[in-house]
Parts: structure tokens; sequence; C-alpha cells
């Protein structure tokens, strides 16, 4: 037994040696062999152009994990992926996720003309390279990216197509310039490279990828020199070229060219730059350009510089004058260049007098400043208190007897409510409306004598509705009630209707219309011996041809007064009572009231009398 025991020990040693050799061979194939499984399963992790971000190590039979996976799915996959590696003993797990980011920032800087670099954040499933790849296609030759950005989770989507956008753009841009986005929102900062590199990014930026929205945009347009701007005016419309120094102040011109064309085409070829001289107030310019503008039918104002020029024709030779005037009261800064308008005749020519409830507008043209004066003083009898505005201007090619036409006019509108008298060429039209239909169709009838030898003459005049006819002992009741009115009494020596008249003499033409049977009769008044009738005006009246607008409102004052002018005196003067009745007939017969229904009284019905007395004759 003792020397079976001695045999087996002697034997360990010898067992021991060939273990010990059998593992120093065996286990270096194990470890390259678990080490190489550990490789493949790491590899995998970059699928997709992606690199891998899985690195594994072999310790022995021991596998250390180490690295982010972009996601929870990847780093699950992952995990199961070494875990079923055949014979690792066990696995050190150093693995994690890559950050979440809020809100995923990136940007790319213009860094030097040849370079790009990348910064911030860059989607953590697309590897560097892969990234790289992507944002490279169609880059210019010569133009590198260098990516400095971090990978992390929480990139919006597409990001990849927001990202080539903002490269896009930033290239328009000088050195310096970034293009960024913040989750969707875009923005970019710069100075453009051209004039054309800011027109196509502000085109670019009006559509952004989908599900992206452009932020702040602070951008300088290039400097140009000179610095030059046009608008040209046709047939055709408006044309705008040259340069505009913002997007506000396009859109300030733009509006301005429309207000001023009028329906008519507006053209916009003009392109933002900076290098408009410095202290010129650019919205000042526009305005003064387009005040030069409306001077011109055919043309163009420009700026060259700081030189403003007005070229073409005028609308009118007044403009001519205008433009002189304007050119030489610039904005501060701006200079005048040249100023070559001419002036034709101008065809058809037009003028319109209309009247409203509360003034006479004029426009058109006219020949001259005496041409105005004239009308302005023809229009003068027939103002109750109404306004002349006065938008014509001055003009060559004026009809024979145009003074003539338009006085003839304004006789007829005179007697309107509200109407308007036209001339064009040598035609005349007059359209309104009188307050009764019998005075709109004595304007008819007496119209086609009034107008100038050889013109043309047009009446359209529309009557208000008639009054209800009333039986006669209505008349006589309704009548005895205005007869004794006790307010119709004039001025000591004057025939001058006063404003308390005008309800009166409105309510006896009413009457007088819905009485067709009735015939009316006026009788004057004289004053009451020992009057003393108050001095003359310095100015002689005009003559009674134009008393108070029918059917004007009370307080409406005559613009001149009626009649003979007085003189300081107690004397009677016989003939006062006539005038006065005169001048209520004048005033009934252009309310409407016809010819043989309304008559002054003899004059021996005035005789003692103190006030204005009606009569009805049936």
């Amino acid at each position: 037994m003792a020397m079976r025991s001695i045999g087996w020990l002697a034997g360990l040693p010898l067992l021991a040696g060939a273990w010990i050799a059998a593992t120093a061979f065996a286990e270096p194939r194990l470890e390259a062999a678990l080490d190489a499984s550990a490789r493949t399963v790491a590899a995998g992790t970059g699928r997709d152009g992606a690199e891998p971000w899985l690195r594994v190590e072999a310790r022995g039979r021991d596998l250390v994990a180490s690295g982010e996976a972009p996601m929870q799915g990847a780093l699950d996959e992952a995990r199961a992926a070494l875990a079923a590696v055949p014979g690792h003993r066990r696995i050190l797990d150093r693995l994690g996720l890559v950050a979440e980011v809020s809100p995923f920032t990136w940007a790319a800087v213009h860094r030097a003309p040849d370079r790009l670099d990348l910064i911030g954040h860059r989607p953590a499933e697309i590897g560097r390279t892969a990234l790289a790849e992507t944002l490279s296609a169609g880059l210019p030759a010569g133009l590198s990216l260098r990516d400095a950005a971090r990978a992390a989770r929480g990139a919006p989507e597409p990001f990849s197509e927001a990202a080539r956008f903002l490269l896009a753009q930033v290239q328009r841009l000088k050195p310096g310039a970034t293009a960024a986005m913040s989750d969707r929102i875009l923005s970019i900062h710069g100075e453009a490279a051209s004039v054309e590199a800011y027109a196509g990014l502000m085109a670019d930026l009006a559509q952004p990828p989908a599900g992206f929205t452009v932020g702040e945009v602070a951008v300088e347009p290039a400097l140009v020199s000179p610095f030059t701007w046009s608008a040209g005016r046709g047939p055709d419309g408006i044309r705008l070229d040259g340069y505009t120094v913002s997007e506000a102040d396009r859109a300030a011109i733009l509006a301005a060219a429309r207000l001023l064309a009028d329906g008519a085409p507006v053209t916009d070829s003009m392109r933002t730059a900076r290098g408009l001289p410095a202290g010129i107030d650019a919205r000042a310019l526009i305005d003064r350009a387009f005040a030069a503008l409306a001077l011109v039918r055919e043309g163009r104002v420009s700026l060259d510089d700081s030189a403003l020029s007005i070229r073409g024709a005028a609308i009118d030779i007044q403009a001519v004058r205008e433009a002189e005037t304007l050119a030489g009261s610039l904005p501060a800064g701006v200079s005048r260049g040249t100023v070559a308008l001419t002036a034709s005749p101008v065809s058809p020519y037009l003028v319109t007098i209309r009247r409203g409830p509360d003034a006479f507008t004029l426009t058109g043209h006219l020949p001259d400043a005496e041409a105005r004066a004239a009308i302005r003083a023809a229009l003068r009898p027939y103002l109750y208190g109404e306004r002349i505005i006065d938008r014509t201007r001055l003009a060559d090619g004026g009809p024979p007897s145009l003074l003539d036409g338009l006085t003839a006019g304004i006789g007829i509108i005179g007697q309107l409510a509200e109407g308007e008298v036209t001339v064009r060429d040598q035609s005349l039209r007059v359209a309104g409306e009188g307050l009764y239909p019998e005075s709109a169709r004595r304007i008819a009838m007496e119209a086609a004598r009034i107008a100038p030898a050889g013109w043309r003459i047009d009446v359209a005049v529309e009557g208000r509705g008639a009054a209800p006819v009333r039986d006669p002992a209505a008349c006589r009741e309704t009548f005895a009630a205005l007869a004794a009115e006790p307010t119709l009494r004039f001025d000591p020596g004057s025939a001058d209707l006063k404003a308390a008249f005008y309800p009166v003499l409105d309510e006896v033409a009413g009457l007088a219309r819905a009485c067709p049977q009735a015939r009316i009769e006026v009788a004057g008044h004289d004053d009451p011996p020992g009057t003393v009738v108050p001095p003359a005006p310095k100015e002689a009246p005009a003559p009674s041809t134009a008393k108070a607008k029918p059917g004007a409102k009370p307080g409406r004052q005559a613009e001149k007064p009626v009649g003979k002018p007085a003189e300081t005196s107690s004397m009677p003067d016989p003939g006062l009572p006539q005038r006065r009745a005169a001048a209520i007939v004048d005033y009934l017969l252009k309310a409407g009231i016809p010819a043989d229904r309304i008559a002054a009284a003899p004059a021996e019905a005035a005789t003692d009398r103190r006030a204005v007395a009606f009569a009805l004759r049936s």
C-alpha cells in the first residue's frame, strides 16, 4: 500500500505539468475566439452607415463592454448579442445611452471661405461618417466640412433635410455667418455675399423644409455702389427697378406704387442691397419720389446715389412747374438731378363740377389761372354755406368756348339739389336731381338753348318724388296759415332773401305742388315812414339773378345781396315792394312752381303793407 501511494504522488507533478501545458496552449486560442466573436457583435452596432458605438475587450474569458447606445432598443440588442457569445464567463457591463438634449441644437458656421464647421449636437442614430457623407453631397469643390458636433438623442425629423437646407443658406453668406436650428426653428445670421445671394436666400426662407419654421433672420444685404433705383410709368403700368434697402422699404415702395397705379399693373424688379448714402431718410425719399412720379404721364423717376432725376412726358403743363418746385425741396441728403419734363395738350379735355350736400367740387383741367378764377366767380351766387373744393389742374388743349359751356352748366346745377356738369372736349353733360319734378322738366326743356354754338348737350336730371295732391278745401286752409306767417319781413331798404324766409317759402312751394289748381300771388312790402336805411356796402352787390338755393336749410345765407343797393335815406322807395315780390317769385320759380301759377301782385297791393303777403287764386 505504501508503495502505491508513493507512486500516485510521484505522478502528480507530471499531471500538473500536463495541465499547465494544455492551459498555456489553449487559453490564448480561447481568448482570441472570444474576442473575435465580441468584435463581430460590436461591428454589428454600426449598421446603415453609422459608426459602431459598442466597444468590447476580452480579458481571458471575461468580456468588458463599454459605449453609449443611440437608443434603448439598440442597447438591449447589444446586451443580448454579447450574452449569446459562446465561451465567455461573465460580462463586465459598462454600457449606457447617449444623452437626450432639449432643445436639440445644431449649427453650421461659415468659418472660412473653404470651410464650414458643424457644432452643437448631431443625431446619435446617424453616425458621424454617414452624416458627413449626406451633408457633403452637392457642396462646391474645395469647400470642406469639419464636424465637431456631439452625438445626442432628441433630434427633430427629418434632421438631415433641415441641415442640408441650412448649409445651402450659409454658403450664400460671407465668412462669419451662422445657420442654426433649435428643435424645429431655423435661424440665419450674417452678411449676404452678393445681391443675388441675398435674393436667393430670402426666396428659400419663404419655403422652409416641411415641419420647420423660420425664426430670426438677421442678414445684412450686400453692399453695392453706385446705389440706383427707379420707378417708370407708362401705358403698361408702373415698373420698379434698382435697389431697395430692406424688405420693409420694398413693401412701402410697392404700396405707394399700387396707390398711384390705381389698378394698373405694378412690376417689381427691385433687389435688396445696402449702399444708400448715409443721412438719407429712405421713407422720405419714397414719398418724394412718388410725388414726382404722379406728375409723369410716361417717364421715369430715378435715383443715382444721392441725385434724384425726373424725365419724360408730364401729365399737364402745371406738372412741369410742379416738378421744378419739387426738385428744389428734396429730403436731406438728396440732391437735384436732371429734371426734363415736356407737356402736350391734354386730350380728351375733361372738366367736372359737382354739387354735393356741402360743397362744389371742381376736377379736371382748365387752361389758366384766369379761367379758374372765372369759374369760382360763376359759382359764387349759388353758394349758401357750401365750400368750393378746387382740384383742377392747368393744361393746354381746352375746347373753344370752354368757359361759356361751364358757365351754362353752372347755371343748371345751381338749380339742382345735387348734380354735376361735365365737359368733355365740346360735349356738355348735366346730371343730377332737382328738388321737384317740375324744375327737372323745365331744366331739360331749357338746356338745349344754353349750350355754346357747336357743342352737344346731354341733360339727365330727375325730380324727387311728387307730393300727394290735396283737395281744394285743404289747400285753402293750409295756405291761410302760411299767409299769416309773420317772419317774411325784409330788412330796411333791402330786397335780399333772409335765412328765416327759406322754410316758409319751401312750404309754399310744397303747397303749390300739392294744389295744382291754385295760383299764387306774392305782394311785397314797403318800409315804415321814417325808416333809416343802412349805408350801402363798399362792393356793389350782384344782381338778383340768383336767390337762395331752393330747399336750403334755415341759416344758409345768400352769397351776394339781391337787388339795388340801398342808400342812407328816410325817403320811401316806390319800387322796393315790387323788387321784394320779384325776389320771392324768383325763388319759388326755381323751387319748381310753373310760371303760369306764380306771379307778383299788382303794385297797389303793397300799399302800406309791412310784411310779404300771399294770396291764393283758384
